[in-house]
């Protein structure tokens, strides 16, 4: 039971106008309404000599609560976590297809499965949530995590740009925070040019160059078998076929036996250690291509060792380098960014 303020109905603009001016009403129930008359349900009790006009009435009532559902991470867990529990709260997470990732800090440790279901009231469309419990690891690089909340599964169906792409977050690594640089790139490509994607994963950057631009063929090299695997079958759930070509194995193999001096472009997405294969992609180049490197830098430095490491390459080929463009695409820890340099090799 509540107290409330009635009114006849006709009158309840200016009623509304009246209780919200001196913050009265209690913006969690639900006004109640009859064929005559109205009540708003208020947040304290007020004197009835304190109201504007004779008809209006304070009254007790059983008001229905609204039905609420929070914008962000931090709304949905409003009082369900203490304050300190609040700061230590890390609000970011990637959504891949059905599957929220999520780091949980060992202060909230005891509160995963409240945070996790606060992430799926507030994105309807989270079906699993999954939390970091390790860094990038294995000649992989991928991300170990453990399912908190949901379905038992980590199998997902990820769209972007216009593509479909099968994850499975248990043994590919896979980053929805590197889509608008895939859009990006794929708006640089020429028509007719032939483009390389090292370390291509399921095929996120090749099957969206296909789809958004003229390109006359994408080649993709990857080691992991079981991101080569689901590569195929992503190619061919996209109908791009006739104009991405994959291969299985090390890029340092390949690209002698099949991509010398064959690409317009290379694509570098490895989430590190791609300065080791720099030789392999201006092999691969015909000349005046295009490299986009990928690099996990300190925010402090950012483009120093990149540039570096460009640069000696370049010497051992006998070319010479241009920085079309320099940028950060993503957080990877409070001192290390990850960043992109375009490269024009001649």
């Amino acid at each position: 039971m509540s107290f409330g303020v009635k009114g006849p109905l006709k009158r309840a603009q200016k009623l509304k106008e009246f209780l919200n001016k001196k913050k009265l009403i209690d913006n969690y129930l639900v006004p109640l309404r009859t064929k005559n008359f109205i009540i708003f349900p208020i947040n304290k009790k007020i004197l009835q000599k304190n109201l504007p006009l004779k008809d209006f009435e304070v009254v007790k009532q059983t008001f229905k609560k609204k039905s609420f559902q929070p914008r962000n991470l931090k709304q949905a867990l409003n009082g369900k976590i203490s304050r300190s529990g609040m700061e230590h709260l890390i609000s970011s997470f990637d959504i891949i297809g059905s599957v929220a990732v999520i780091e949980i800090p060992e202060f909230l440790k005891g509160k995963e499965t409240i945070i996790a279901e606060a992430l799926m009231q507030v994105n309807k469309n989270i079906e699993t949530v999954a939390k970091i419990v390790g860094e990038h690891r294995g000649e992989f690089r991928v991300q170990p995590v453990k399912i908190i909340a949901g379905k038992k599964s980590l199998n997902t169906l990820h769209k972007e740009h216009g593509c479909q792409f099968k994850v499975n977050l248990e043994k590919v690594f896979y980053s929805p925070r590197l889509s608008t640089e895939r859009k990006r790139i794929s708006q640089l490509i020429e028509p007719g040019e032939k483009v390389g994607v090292f370390f291509a994963g399921v095929g996120p950057f090749a099957i969206i160059f296909a789809k958004n631009s003229d390109a006359e063929k994408i080649f993709t090299v990857e080691l992991n078998k079981d991101a080569f695997d689901l590569m195929d079958e992503n190619i061919k759930l996209n109908n791009v076929e006739q104009r991405v070509q994959s291969f299985f194995g090390d890029v340092k193999k390949i690209v002698p036996e099949k991509l010398t001096h064959k690409l317009d472009r290379v694509v570098m997405p490895l989430p590190k250690g791609g300065e080791n294969f720099l030789k392999e992609a201006f092999l691969s180049l015909k000349s005046g291509g295009a490299i986009h490197f990928y690099q996990f830098e300190e925010k402090e430095s950012l483009y120093d060792k990149p540039i570096e490491k460009l640069e000696e390459t370049a010497k051992k080929f006998n070319k010479k380098i241009k920085i079309l463009r320099k940028a950060v695409v993503r957080s990877f820890s409070p001192a290390k960014v990850q960043v992109v340099l375009d490269v024009l090799v001649k």
